[in-house]
């Protein structure tokens, strides 16, 4: 079993925003909560709102580049539109000074952090279907709205009492059957054969984020394909990051014992590199757990 969370652990970037700093007439910033290359997440308490929210703010040196600026305003917008329990609440967007998304503050941990932190065995598999159906059900919401989330993965899914909330909507598309797009956007260890090789994604390329997620819980971490070095389709010599897509993944039962068998061929059909072979939609991914649930309580 890995410990995944240590993996993924960065150097943490100095925060621009001290706690007591005032983010506009309305946000005080209470605490740096983490953040990436091009944005700062603060802990920030609302006048207006009187409450804790959480709010991912644009660095200075990106708040000239009109393409952060952009998604600023996209991952804003498609927040705002959102409405799910298991689905981050967007509570507004702006511009001016300082570049942010203001959003509901989400207690707990996420769930790299939560499972793979040291805890492992303090859960079973009634924690991880749990987790998985509502995982499943913010993303069969969020197709319903007409968005791909594309990023499915432990660090984009906070866990508190029970309770998961998806968020991290960064790299997250517009989409319908009907308008069928291509995109490469996600994180390696997550990444469905179709986004790898720019091919048409679809709601089966969020199935299989959610698949790798179910596949680490049921086994304690490790991840259903190796990363190796691959090359980028279309570029000769130009190497990238990527999952060996060939090696077959082991049945979890093989790697937890205290994973029933029955439950492999539902994780690893979530999983499969064929995308036709895969679950089509997250609520087929959710039905099938619920089936297997039944039959194993039977």
């Amino acid at each position: 079993m890995v410990d995944t969370a240590g993996k993924s652990r960065k150097r943490k970037r100095k925060p621009v925003l001290e706690p007591g700093a005032a983010l506009d007439a309305d946000l005080t910033v209470v605490e740096h909560l983490g953040g990436s290359r091009k944005v700062d997440l603060y802990l920030c308490r609302s006048k207006r709102l009187r409450k804790l929210v959480s709010c991912k703010v644009l660095r200075p040196e990106y708040c000239v580049d009109f393409s952060s600026l952009e998604a600023v305003m996209y991952e804003g917008g498609i927040l705002q539109g959102l409405c799910h329990p298991n689905v981050v609440a967007g509570l507004g967007v702006a511009l001016e000074k300082r570049p942010r998304i203001v959003m509901q503050y989400l207690k707990g941990q996420n769930l790299a952090t939560t499972f793979f932190g040291g805890n492992y065995h303090a859960f079973g598999l009634s924690h991880f279907i749990s987790v998985a159906n509502q995982v499943a059900e913010a993303l069969t919401y969020v197709h319903a709205q007409g968005y791909l989330h594309l990023d499915v993965k432990p660090s984009n899914v906070m866990y508190h009492n029970g309770h998961v909330t998806l968020f991290d909507f960064s790299v997250a598309e517009e989409y319908s059957p009907e308008n069928p797009i291509k995109d490469n956007a996600c994180t390696v260890e997550y990444m469905a054969p179709e986004q790898t090789y720019r091919r048409e994604v679809g709601y089966a390329t969020d199935v299989f984020g959610l698949g790798v997620l179910f596949y680490q819980l049921l086994t304690g971490g490790d991840l259903p394909y190796p990363v190796i070095r691959g090359l980028l389709p279309g570029r000769d010599g130009d190497e990238h990051r990527q999952l060996d897509y060939r090696v077959a993944p082991a049945p979890p039962s093989t790697i937890n014992p205290s994973v029933p068998s029955k439950m492999d061929t539902l994780a690893l059909k979530a999983i499969r590199a064929e995308t036709a072979k895969r679950h089509g939609t997250p609520a087929e991914v959710k039905e099938e757990l619920t089936q297997t649930r039944r039959e194993l309580e039977q």
